[in-house]
């Protein structure tokens, strides 16, 4: 874990100091250059590959202002995809062909070695095609080049946390420093440490037989989903510690970047969870994948069509396997559902007494963390041992 390296904390703490004593025109480039240290250190080589992708996106913007050609964005925002395609999905798609093939007694398509993911390059992507987009709209401000580059290197967020947005972050670099923005941030950043290693780490210990066929096979089904249930808080207070974290680490150098969690446990629907749970994520699939497929503004079945490819694509960002893919499915599937239930059925059912709302609204959140942690068998496990367990839970098995 990066943040438990004392050198990273030190780290932070001379970049901090160097931004703050810096006139505002050298701020950018401040970051740009701890982004690029912070990088170095941690994935060596694969720095080159983000830097050049960033060079060819400033060209890109270049080039569309002077030749108004209409296909240069999006042909930089396939070849971003592609990119990140190569480096996540090669090894699951020739996986998935070997095994289709596996008839042949021989590998279809030899690999002399796993291509390697580099760090945080999820993020770097997302954050990329979003600049792109923005600009292609016309709904950034004007900058020069090291406004970019501060941006896609601003190394809290690099590799965890929120999804950050040009037209927010860009006009914070001009902003004057303020102690409490340094409060804020080590409150933050302690409340997120506290969540990844005191509560995220204990709780843990109850989910190890989950973790594996052997637990599964050799544990009740009560053990099961106390297991399941202590998962689900594991990996809450895992991504919003990570989360805080990186919030926290942003304050310090004077930014806000969003918030990422607001108790999503709490929420009365799956689609209030989406509301709560990574909200930068959520958000950025609405816009740049949910809303260009058509969003809610098309016939029924195509709107239904188009939440499965959102989340669909929600899983595969979550992780490069089969069993993200039918997690990300299972979540579409759940606002489906919840969807119908608000158009078709809602409608139709008499308004709940007052007295009766807060059984009701205790009913929908237990029945939204029920959705939620069964569907975690997928997110942990491959798909054919996570649909084992989730007949265990079940008592189908």
């Amino acid at each position: 874990m990066i943040y438990t390296d004392w050198i990273y904390w030190l780290f932070v703490l001379a970049a901090v100091v160097t931004y703050h004593i810096m006139p505002h025109r050298i701020r950018p480039w401040v970051l740009f250059a701890a982004g690029v240290t912070f990088y170095y250190y941690y994935a060596g080589s694969y720095l080159l590959l983000l830097l050049a992708e960033v060079v060819i996106a400033i060209i890109v913007v270049k080039a569309a202002a002077k030749w108004s050609k209409r296909w240069i964005y999006p042909a930089a925002i396939i070849g971003v995809i592609l990119v990140l395609g190569y480096f996540k999905y090669t090894n699951m798609m020739l996986d998935t062909l070997n095994d289709l093939f596996a008839f042949m007694h021989q590998p279809f398509f030899p690999k002399a070695e796993q291509i390697v993911l580099p760090l945080g390059i999820s993020y770097f992507t997302f954050e990329l095609i979003h600049y792109l987009v923005e600009r292609k709209r016309g709904n950034l401000p004007e900058h020069r080049p090291e406004g970019l580059l501060s941006f896609i290197f601003f190394f809290p967020t690099m590799v965890a946390g929120p999804i950050k947005q040009f037209q927010v972050f860009y006009p914070q670099l001009k902003a004057k420093f303020h102690i409490d923005h340094i409060m804020i941030g080590i409150t933050r950043i302690g409340f997120g440490m506290f969540k990844k290693l005191v509560l995220a780490g204990s709780i843990d210990l109850l989910a190890q037989p989950v973790y594996s066929k052997a637990g599964i096979a050799g544990a009740d089904t009560a053990t099961l989903w106390i297991s399941l249930i202590a998962y689900t808080f594991v990996i809450y207070f895992d991504f919003s510690g990570y989360s805080d974290i990186a919030i926290g680490t942003a304050r310090l150098f004077g930014i806000v970047v969003p918030e990422n969690f607001r108790f999503p446990y709490l929420a009365r629907s799956i689609a209030e969870f989406w509301n709560r749970w990574h909200i930068s994520l959520g958000s950025w699939l609405t816009r740049y994948v949910y809303f260009p497929l058509g969003g809610s503004r098309v016939a029924a079945p195509r709107v239904y069509l188009n939440l499965m490819a959102t989340m669909t694509v929600s899983g595969l960002w979550h992780g490069a396997a089969w069993n993200f893919v039918v997690w990300g499915m299972f979540h579409g599937a759940m606002l489906c559902i919840h969807r119908f239930h608000v158009k078709q059925i809602k409608p139709r059912l008499k308004p709940v007494p007052k007295w009766l709302k807060p059984g009701t609204t205790a009913i929908a959140i237990l029945i939204t963390f029920f959705g939620v942690t069964i569907s975690r068998t997928f997110f942990i496990l491959p798909i054919v041992d996570g649909w084992n367990l989730m007949l265990r839970l079940l008592g189908l098995r």
